[in-house]
Order: C-alpha cells, then structure tokens, then sequence
C-alpha cells in the first residue's frame, strides 16, 4: 500500500510539473472578409482552441495576397489563404518572403471560366490557340479569382497573352453577356450563390474544361497549388448543356491553413495545437463549404 501510495504522488507531480511546464500560444489568424467562409472557418477553429495552450485571434483582412504579406511582416503567425497565393507571393520578386511550416487543408473551391456558346470555345486549348482574339474577365484587382489567373500565367504563359480586364462580379457576367468581352472567370465553391446566378442567366454560356497540364503538375515549396476536380453533370442546368456525361474537368484551388516559420520558432508547442484546432473544427468547416451543393 505503502508503495503504491508513493507512486501515485511520484505521477501526480509529474503531472503538475508538466502543467507549470506548459505555454498558452498566442497567435493571430489572419483570414478574410468577416462575411466570407475563410473568417467562418477562422472562428470555427478559435473555438475549438485548448485555452489551456492556445489563444487565437481572428482577423479580419482583405483576404489571401494580405494574408502573404501580414505573415511575412510578423502580423499574423498563421493564415487562411488560397493554396496558389505562396506561388503568387513568391513570383512577385517580393523583399518579403515568407516560410511556411505547416499547412492544412480546409475545403476545395473550383475554378469557373465561362464563356459565350457563340465563341465556340469547349475547353482552354481552344482559348489559348489563338489568344490574341479572346477577351476574358479575370476578376477584381486583389480578389482571389484574380490572384488565381495571375498564378495560371505565370505556370503557363499563354495565358499571359490573353487579353483580360480586372473585373468581376455581375459587372464580369453582365460585360460578357452583352458582348464586351468573350469570358469570364471566377473561384467560388462549387454551386456558390455567384454561380448560380451566372447559370440561371447563362443559356448562351457554357463552363469550359480547364485540363491545362502545366497547371495539374504544379508545385510551391511545401504546397500543390492545384488538383484536378470535376464539376459532375447537372450542378449547373444551363452552362453545362451540351458537355460531356462524365462532368466538367477543371481545377480545385483549395484553402488551406498555413501556419509561419517565424511564430513555429516562438511557440514549437504552437503548430501543434492549432492543428488539434483545426480538426475539431473541420465537420463545421465542411458543412459549410458544401452547405448549398
């Protein structure tokens, strides 16, 4: 008895040593606009933080490209972004780089280029063939459609020689529709509320496949940009009339969690528990990036 009483007051120290020992991480989440799913899924992941070793502030920011620079800067210690963003980051010969640590998986979104029927376009070897005569809307200057189009041409320059105009939105959809200009393209959830309004007034626009092997093959330090995904018939009525049975090939560009070099050599305990986080968090964080399929 004598012997087992000393053992349990040998664990029980060693326990109580091991909770003096332990440190609550402070970190900044940087995320995006606080109506969008990277804040959603920021909160998600503050909630399942352990109190006892992590504290998680999640910030509000003008999304993935502020996300780089905040992180390189020392503002954020971790940060939701668009996996193509370090590429991006990175091939802007920025004085600021940035080492990623870790990285998360979070939720796929899809790359959308949706052009006029009358341009007789089926997929984006058609498009960049003869790129001189095709006109797209990539996206708001800083939006991730257009972080996303500016990666596509710096892994294959032919999108380069497209001719492109920074907009989006309903004026991207409404620039097509009237003519001013033969494509559009965006990144949104599959069946995104955007996406479905470009379908519902899309009978004369159909979704290309985007099948571009430079894109497929990419590679970013830690992170693949990219995966191939396909849309399946039927998530869009009107823009994929017509295609082919098996769905609609295009890329998935995923958001991940990337976590710094700079806050994991502070906290080496930290990455640890974000990512104990981050699971907690995924089946709300998956709900939600396929609430509306």
């Amino acid at each position: 008895m004598r012997l087992l009483f000393t053992f349990l007051a040998s664990a029980v120290s060693l326990i109580c040593l091991a909770g003096v020992g332990a440190e609550q991480a402070p970190v900044n989440l940087c995320t995006a606009a606080s109506d969008g799913n990277y804040f959603a899924a920021g909160r998600d992941i503050a909630s399942h933080a352990s109190a006892k070793f992590l504290r998680v502030s999640v910030l509000e920011t003008a999304g993935s490209m502020d996300n780089m620079r905040r992180l390189a800067r020392g503002e954020c210690g971790a940060a939701i972004v668009q996996s193509d963003a370090f590429l991006v980051h990175q091939g802007r010969d920025t004085p600021e780089p940035v080492e990623i640590t870790r990285n998360r998986f979070l939720f796929a979104e899809f790359a959308h280029l949706v052009c006029r029927r009358d341009a007789r376009l089926a997929t984006t070897d058609d498009l960049l063939s003869r790129p001189e005569r095709h006109r797209v809307m990539v996206g708001a200057r800083d939006s991730g459609s257009a972080l996303t189009w500016r990666a596509f041409t710096l892994l294959d320059g032919r999108y380069g020689k497209l001719q492109t105009e920074r907009v989006g939105g309903e004026d991207a959809l409404g620039g097509v529709l009237d003519g001013e200009a033969h494509c559009l393209f965006f990144v949104s959830g599959m069946g995104s509320v955007f996406a479905r309004q470009v379908d519902q007034r899309g009978e004369e626009l159909r979704i290309l496949a985007i099948s571009d092997d430079k894109l497929r093959s990419a590679q970013s330090g830690s992170v693949t940009p990219y995966e191939t995904r396909r849309i399946p018939p039927g998530v869009y009525a009107n823009l994929q009339k017509g295609g082919p049975d098996a769905g609609t090939e295009t890329v998935g560009v995923s958001a991940m969690l990337v976590v710094s070099r700079a806050w994991t050599d502070r906290h080496p305990d930290g990455p640890s528990a974000l990512l104990g986080a981050v699971t907690g968090a995924m089946p709300a964080i998956s709900r939600r990036a396929t609430a509306r399929l």
